[in-house]
């Protein structure tokens, strides 16, 4: 009986369903022998068990403390926190988590774990000659497996040590297991290359649970790009870090094309395969792009999944991110930002981008109920957000209003100036008319609670209602909020609700933690266009016009044209938009202002897809690893205050449903968040790399500090 690492038994004591197309149906199993593990069945259930400690940031991914699991089937209290990671970066926040959240810190000794499991499987599999037949693809897919995990490590620390065998243990001398870290760009170039092999011997399709040719290349397309925004950025803001001339972080600039070369191809390969495309089975564009998540496990676009079921393993995202309202417990931790939400084709913006709702004497438009500011906008974004009057979970109408304007003004005649301040730096609530617009205010002959009228409350059976002069009820506020602040009540605090991932159709009753089972998208073929796309706009501005006889530019704008196209927005005019001129800034910031300003950039054209990303990656787990890779993160996320959208519903004229949920005329305020209002600061550049752990540096002599440590 052949020798085999205890490790092999421990790889197989939890499992998590992972699948690329359909579900893994592996039983958990303790394997003690190689007879056991060295054959077909063996071998799927020991890929199962790598799979299962894989560091994805996914519906279990778990922020609030350090420690050495990602991800994977380690369930923290309701089995959902992954929203406190999205909170960073503008996409959204709630009432719960206002501050800043940084990624899981102290990930190292369980990522060497599965690598080990790896390195185990690569050099045993070649001992057995009656296996060869398959031992190929199986290896290129533990390679597979060690890269992704070495990626993680690698964005969080820059060089890592290179680890490609088991080691043992040498009780007269530990010194064996000490191994000194590699280059950045080294530690960068061992990963590829294990996808390079990987990509070379894995089959196009796989059976349930596992990596394919496509798959390595979509990791390899986000390898690179790191690689490539980490050697042309990185030095610029995070000082590079040498050790007895070993550069452990920050990568040498003339890298930089290269990498983004390699991006590039992979990106290509996944088109060129066949395999994958974006998913367009629904003539109605925002029907389409909600099926993206309604039908992941049976669409096209859908490259890696991890999928839950409840035998295996479950979540709580249904619980945790709907409408408390529309929840028998939990809610509220889903509030997209307005900041996010004015990326998006067809709002009211003024001419730097920011939400404007106004005639051209500066009084507030009146829209004819609470839908009609939807009606016009991106599919896209109507897809990403659940929409006011529209029913959700078994039949319940989402009610969303700050405040009631009195029954004695007529919308038809009534004209209102601004009332509060929006200038991405004041604090300006509802309640506190110290924080109002002081110059309209004092001209206004309207006062606080005068025309307007909103409850402190956040729930039907908490409110106190208006009582319109024929005797009709109206709630103050929306039974779904906003919240503003000192009300009562757990409802959005920005004046909106997400839906993407969200499975609308379970009821109220059965919206209970622990219970979701919708899989989680890893990988999909958007963020493949969005990779390449990005690749070719940074070889096209640095020197590289045409790569693998083609025009960069020109295949940037077709990548960006294809997801716009099929989001339902704008299409951009042609290449030359995405150009080298100054990028659009926000605020207070030097510079031109536009649309898109939010989202820092070197170049306009490369704001335009680093703004496509944060349009169609938002609440997947990778925008707040593109603000690291770009750098922009201090900046962007410096003295920044979230901002809301407050809608007020005229009482005159104004209908009421059944169920007591009222729909008017109205009017919308852009400003500040009333809950957790204040200012939001990433913090010092050294927080762009962590440190390697305390207890890793007095294991391992030969491991060297970061410089930021």
């Amino acid at each position: 009986m052949k020798k085999i690492h205890w490790m092999a038994v421990a790889s197989l004591l939890s499992l998590r369903l992972f699948t690329s197309c359909v579900d893994l149906d592996i039983t958990p199993t303790s394997i003690v022998t190689a007879e056991d593990i060295y054959n077909e069945k063996g071998i799927k259930a020991y890929m199962a068990g790598m799979y299962n400690h894989l560091p994805m940031e996914d519906y279990h991914y778990d922020t609030n403390s350090n420690g050495t699991e990602i991800g994977g089937g380690y369930y923290v209290g309701n089995g959902l926190s992954v929203w406190t990671f999205w909170n960073s970066t503008g996409e959204m926040v709630n009432r719960n988590n206002t501050g800043m959240t940084y990624h899981r810190s102290g990930y190292w000794g369980g990522g060497f774990k599965v690598i080990r499991q790896a390195n185990t499987l690569i050099t045993s599999l070649p001992n057995y000659p009656e296996l060869a037949n398959q031992s190929k693809s199986w290896i290129a897919e533990a390679k597979f497996v060690r890269a992704y995990v070495y990626f993680q490590l690698a964005k969080r620390y820059g060089g890592l040590p290179k680890i490609f065998e088991p080691q043992s243990l040498d009780p007269n001398d530990e010194s064996t297991l000490w191994v000194a870290r590699e280059s950045h760009a080294d530690t960068y170039d061992f990963i590829l290359k294990d996808l390079d092999e990987a990509i070379a011997d894995l089959p196009e399709t796989s059976e349930a649970g596992r990596a394919n040719k496509y798959v390595a290349a979509t990791l390899k397309s986000r390898v690179a790009l790191h690689a490539g925004t980490t050697a042309r950025y990185g030095s610029e803001k995070f000082q590079d870090w040498e050790v007895d001339g070993v550069l452990l972080q920050g990568i040498p600039k003339e890298r930089a094309n290269g990498y983004f070369q390699q991006a590039w191809d992979a990106a290509k390969l996944v088109e060129t395969g066949g395999k994958y495309e974006l998913h367009r089975g629904n003539a109605d564009k925002e029907a389409n792009y909600a099926e993206v998540w309604e039908k992941s496990d049976s669409n096209k676009e859908s490259i890696w999944l991890r999928k839950f079921d409840f035998n295996m393993s479950v979540h709580s995202y249904n619980s945790m991110m709907c409408p408390p309202r529309m929840a028998s417990e939990g809610g509220d931790r889903f509030n997209p930002t307005l900041d996010w939400v004015e990326l998006f084709d067809g709002l009211p913006l003024d001419d730097n981008g920011h939400f404007s709702a106004f005639d051209e004497e500066g009084n507030y438009l009146v829209y004819d109920n609470c839908q009609q500011l939807w009606d016009g906008v991106e599919p896209r974004l109507r897809a990403n957000l659940l929409i006011p009057g529209r029913l959700y979970k078994g039949g319940m109408k989402l009610d969303l209003r700050a405040g009631i304007i009195k029954e004695e003004y007529d919308p038809a005649v009534a004209k209102f100036k601004k009332f509060t301040v929006d200038d991405g730096a004041a604090e300006s609530n509802l309640n506190s008319s110290s924080m109002w617009n002081k110059e309209v205010y004092d001209k206004n002959p309207f006062r606080e609670r005068t025309f307007l009228d909103w409850s402190r409350q956040g729930s039907a059976d908490q409110q106190d209602p208006y009582l319109r002069s024929d005797g009709v009820k109206i709630f103050k506020n929306g039974l779904d909020g906003p919240k503003i602040n000192g009300n009562t009540g757990t409802n959005t605090i920005t004046g909106f609700f997400g839906r993407k991932n969200l499975d609308i159709t379970v009821d109220k009753a059965s919206t209970v933690h622990q219970t979701s089972t919708q899989p989680w998208i890893e990988m999909r073929y958007a963020e493949v266009l969005l990779n390449r796309a990005e690749a070719a706009v940074e070889l096209a501005q640095n020197g590289v016009a045409s790569y693998g006889g083609t025009d960069m530019l020109e295949d940037a704008y077709n990548c960006i044209n294809d997801l716009r196209d099929r989001a339902g927005a704008k299409l951009l005019s042609s290449p030359s938009e995405l150009s080298t001129e100054a990028a659009f800034t926000n605020w207070s910031n030097p510079g031109p202002k536009g649309q898109g300003g939010f989202v820092e950039a070197p170049t306009r054209g490369l704001q335009i897809v680093r703004v496509e990303r944060y349009k169609e990656l938002a609440f997947e787990s990778k925008i707040y690893w593109d603000l690291l890779r770009w750098f922009t993160f201090d900046t962007q996320i410096r003295q920044y205050r979230r901002r809301g959208l407050y809608s007020f519903m005229f009482a005159k004229g104004a209908t009421v449903d059944g169920n007591g949920i009222p729909d008017g005329k109205y009017i919308y305020d852009a400003k500040s968040c009333e809950e957790g209002s204040g200012r939001v600061n990433f913090g010092a550049v050294n927080r762009y790399y962590e440190g390697i752990p305390t207890d890793e540096l007095k294991n391992n002599p030969l491991l060297q500090k970061n410089r930021n440590q």
